[in-house]
């Protein structure tokens, strides 16, 4: 009998002798049945001293006996690690940091692992660095299993480990005896199968090249519990489990950048910078923490100046034989031609994420190509996917895409994208506006959509655009949409480049234009009117010097507007009825409402409420009449706007009936134009939490205020626009919150 089998046979025996069943025993011992069945059948070799402990108290064992159990204990124990010598664990890191809820998760999945039950298989995926192989390691080490075995597929090798290999340095760690491995696949995943069933085991499979290389390794059943690593997703693993590694939240890699550091001098606010440029990244941390330790002269700060400068930062992160540029490549090598090519080309990408659309631009191939290719990027975890679809790379990652481009690609793909980013944006701008036919979206929605999500794209190509006329239409194509989008602060960006754009053509028209509506950019969406002053000036004095009774209108509106919020009413209200004359001279049908809307807000702001009244009414009658109406897709949002400020006058004069009213009609304006933005909905749900807080009925007011949350999370709004924040905050005051 072997040393190992010896503590199962003499537990049976002192059992058997003590004329007690597995039941009986459990029962006085505070054990499981299966846990003594699995001791006695030698699948537990080495149970803890405590457990050796209560099995010898309830066995009412003789001091020899006793002392007999215990060193059967302890030889079946030293069999054990004996078995797995041949695949030791790699070395712990001392300093590992965070992944709580990562270990919490692998340790529940791993406490179902029963003999009569599949084995427990868990794929730890993520991107290059990030500490899949650490993770794997640490969960292991969080039970006791009898054996642990460790083996390196070297999935990114030009040729990774073969099924065979791995089977053979298996069996061989589990059983050494074994003298010879079969060579046919089949029969050594039967003899493996046989040796790992029923042992209590953690096998580590690190970095896996693909589903083939580690299906014939699973054991059929446990309680073996699998542990795989892999860049790759692995998703055709049959009864896998999958938990997908992200980079460090910020204080964690603060945290395990301290600790490698070591210093309790070194300032936090470093050490969050270092944190940022690494990109949370645990192997670029551990880079950045080893080369500043191991130079004694330098300084956080000399570290954060190389780290800083991005032609430096792949250089810089590189300690002895640790480089985070090799990390990436092992897995770039991986690529087919046309998945490279998408890689590089990402880094084209302006903004912080992509659609497959613009994608598709970038390598020059049809959309179903493209998505294949970034299928392949986000397979290898070199592409992350973000909820929304859409793909981004992290720092490191484009600046090492960036570093393979070359130039001849990179000329032609700019140009590509270039133009299609600004033609999307005019067509999809265009949808909004009442005299075009845009094609290409679907629907108004469609179109938003694509303005709101590549915005962080089309917003730097066209900034960067040395062609005046360009920019012109550009801006000029978005003058609607930015109705339905009015709180984005880039506005200011749009209109500014495009007043430029203006000027330098020296078109005094256009520059009345785009000099009102960098105007409304400072009034709305960026909240500071006092900036709007002089373009609209400036617009007045292009409009009159063009003599354009329409253009001279409008500016005049502008400035109404910004002297309204100054608090500059009686500037405001002259600005406003010069406004309305000018449109009247025009006959600009959607001017002359906006220009008497503006009056009305005027003298509701001077506590005139009875005019203001009057002249909110006759902005509906005008926006309606078919004899003054302008088009009804814009008649209806002058009418909405009307139908708000007369809700607003009606809230302040307490007239809580007549302010319902306004708001349902406004709602009903919504629903004939077919939605409209989330803002502008919220805006309503505002006004109703305020008249229902007013009068008293709470139920009702929360569920507003609710509503108000919900649609402005929708519309991705990060700040809540100032006039719903005013109401939010009156509502919630006297709701007693």
């Amino acid at each position: 009998m072997k040393n190992d089998d010896a503590f199962g046979a003499m537990l049976r025996r002192l059992r058997l002798a003590a004329d007690l069943t597995l039941e009986q025993l459990a029962a006085d011992s505070g054990l499981s049945d299966r846990a003594i069945s699995d001791m006695e059948r030698g699948v537990s070799r080495g149970p803890r001293v405590r457990t050796i402990e209560l099995l010898a108290d309830a066995l009412k064992l003789s001091p020899g006996d006793r002392a007999a159990l215990q060193e059967a204990a302890r030889a079946g124990r030293a069999g054990a690690q004996a078995g797995a010598a041949g695949l030791p664990m790699p070395r712990r890191m001392a300093d590992f940091t965070g992944r709580a809820a990562e270990l919490a998760r692998i340790a529940g999945w791993a406490g179902a692992a029963r003999e009569d039950a599949p084995a427990p298989v868990i794929v730890i995926s993520g991107e290059p660095g990030v500490g899949k192989t650490s993770l794997a390691i640490r969960a292991a080490e969080a039970w006791a299993p009898d054996e642990r075995l460790f083996v390196d597929l070297r999935g990114l090798d030009a040729r990774p480990v073969t099924p065979a290999t791995v089977l053979g340095r298996l069996i061989r760690a589990a059983d050494p005896s074994v003298k010879a491995v079969p060579r046919d696949l089949d029969e050594a995943t039967g003899l493996w199968q046989g040796l790992i069933r029923g042992r209590r085991c953690v096998l580590i499979l690190d970095n896996a090249a693909g589903e083939s290389q580690v299906r014939p390794v699973l054991p059929a059943a446990g309680p073996a519990v699998v542990l795989v690593t892999s860049r790759r997703t692995l998703g055709g693993l049959e009864g896998a489990r999958w938990t997908r590694l992200d980079r460090l939240p910020e204080t964690d890699a603060v945290a395990l950048l301290a600790a490698i550091i070591d210093d309790p001098m070194a300032p936090a606010d470093d050490l969050h910078t270092i944190a940022r440029l690494c990109v949370r990244v645990p192997l670029a941390l551990r880079i950045a923490g080893n080369r500043l330790v191991s130079r004694p002269g330098w300084t956080t700060g000399d570290l954060i100046a190389r780290l800083g400068s991005q032609d430096r930062r792949l250089d810089a992160l590189a300690a002895g034989d640790l480089r985070i540029e090799a990390a990436f490549t092992l897995s770039y090598r991986q690529l087919s031609d046309v998945g490279g090519r998408m890689f590089r080309r990402l880094a084209l990408v302006p903004g912080p994420s992509t659609g497959p659309d613009l994608a598709a631009v970038l390598v020059d191939e049809p959309l179903p190509v493209a998505e294949d290719a970034l299928d392949e990027l986000v397979d290898l975890s070199l592409v992350q996917q973000r909820t929304d679809g859409r793909l981004q790379l992290h720092d490191l990652l484009r600046l090492y895409a960036h570093g393979r481009l070359e130039p001849a690609e990179t000329a032609a793909a700019i140009e590509r994208r270039n133009a299609w980013l600004l033609d999307r944006t005019v067509r999809a701008g265009r949808y909004f506006e009442p005299r075009y036919e845009s094609a290409g979206f679907e629907s108004a929605g469609a179109a938003r959509d694509w303005l709101v999500a590549e915005a962080d794209n089309w917003l730097p190509v066209l900034l960067e655009t040395t062609d005046d006329a360009r920019i012109v239409e550009v801006a000029e194509s978005l003058h609607w949409f930015g109705d339905w989008w009015p709180y984005w602060p880039q506005w200011v960006d749009v209109y500014s480049a495009a007043a430029a754009a203006a000027e330098r053509l020296g078109d005094r028209l256009l520059q009345a234009i785009h000099q009102g509506y960098l105007a409304w950019a400072h009034i709305l969406p960026a909240r500071r009117p006092d900036l709007a002053l002089e373009p609209a000036r400036r617009a007045i004095a292009a409009a009159d010097a063009a003599d354009d009774p329409q253009q001279q209108g409008w500016a005049r509106y502008y400035l109404s507007w910004a002297l309204r919020d100054l608090r500059r009413l009686t500037e405001a209200l002259t600005a406003a009825r010069e406004a309305a004359v000018e449109f009247r001279r025009a006959g600009d049908r959607e001017g002359l409402p906006n220009a008497l809307s503006q009056v009305a807000s005027i003298l509701d702001l001077l506590g005139e409420f009875d005019r203001a009244r009057s002249c909110y009414q006759e902005v509906v009658g005008v926006a309606t009449d078919p004899a003054t109406a302008p088009p009804r897709s814009i008649g209806g949002y002058i009418e909405l706007t009307a139908r708000n400020g007369l809700a607003d006058l009606e809230i302040r004069t307490r007239s809580w009936a007549a302010a319902r009213r306004q708001i349902d009609q406004a709602q009903q304006v919504i629903v004939e134009l077919g939605g409209w933005s989330a803002v502008r909905a919220a805006e309503l749900a505002s006004r109703r939490a305020l008249i229902a807080a007013h009068v008293g009925d709470g139920a009702l007011a929360r569920a507003e205020l609710d509503q108000v949350a919900t649609l402005l999370n929708s519309a991705g709004e990060a700040e809540t626009p100032p006039p719903i924040a005013r109401r939010v905050a009156e509502a919630t005051h006297l709701l007693g919150g």
